[in-house]
C-alpha cells in the first residue's frame, strides 16, 4: 500500500497490512495487540516492511497493549541482523477497538518517551493504530509530529 505524505511516501509491505487486518479488534472478546514496526528510509521514500506481533511476554486485555520491551529489542536485532543493518526501527503499531481510532494520553505520552530515550537509526517514526474501519498512522520527524492521516486498509 502506498500512501502520500506530505513528509514523505511511505510503502507498507501486504505482509504488514495482512498482519494489521489479522488483529482488529472487531469482536468483544479480542484484545488489543501491537507490536514493533522495522524498514528502510530511502531518501523521502519510507518503506515499512516487517513488523512483530504480539508476545507471550506481551500483556493484552481488552482496552490496553503493553509490549515486552524485551521481546521487541529482539525483533528489532533480528531484524537489523538478518538485513544487514538495511532494516531499522520506525516506530510502533497497536489496535484500538474503535471504528476510527485516535491515540489516548497514554499513547502519545509512550511513544515519545520511547523516541526520547532510545537510540535510533532514523529521524522518522510512526505510530500507527489499527481501528475496526480506519487506520490512523501518524508522521513524527526528530521526535515532532509532522503529519496524520486516516486510511482504510
Amino acid at each position: 500500500m502506498n500512501i502520500k505524505s506530505s513528509h514523505s511516501d511511505i510503502c507498507i509491505s501486504s505482509e504488514v497490512i495482512d498482519l494489521f487486518k489479522k488483529h482488529v479488534q472487531n469482536k468483544k472478546e479480542l484484545p488489543e495487540s501491537g507490536g514493533i514496526l522495522t524498514g528502510k528510509v530511502l531518501n523521502k521514500v519510507i518503506e515499512i516492511i516487517n513488523c512483530s506481533e504480539p508476545s507471550s511476554d506481551d500483556i493484552q486485555s481488552r482496552y490496553n497493549f503493553i509490549r515486552s520491551h524485551k521481546t521487541a529489542q529482539n525483533f528489532i536485532n533480528y531484524r537489523f541482523e538478518i538485513s544487514n543493518g538495511t532494516e531499522i526501527y520506525l516506530g510502533e503499531w497497536h489496535t484500538h477497538p474503535e471504528g476510527k481510532p485516535k491515540p489516548s494520553n497514554t499513547d502519545l505520552k509512550s511513544f515519545y518517551k520511547t523516541l526520547k530515550k532510545n537510540r535510533l537509526n532514523s529521524d522518522v517514526h510512526f505510530m500507527i493504530i489499527v481501528g475496526i474501519i480506519e487506520t490512523y498512522i501518524a508522521i513524527y520527524d526528530k521526535g515532532k509530529m509532522v503529519d496524520q492521516k486516516y486510511i482504510i486498509l
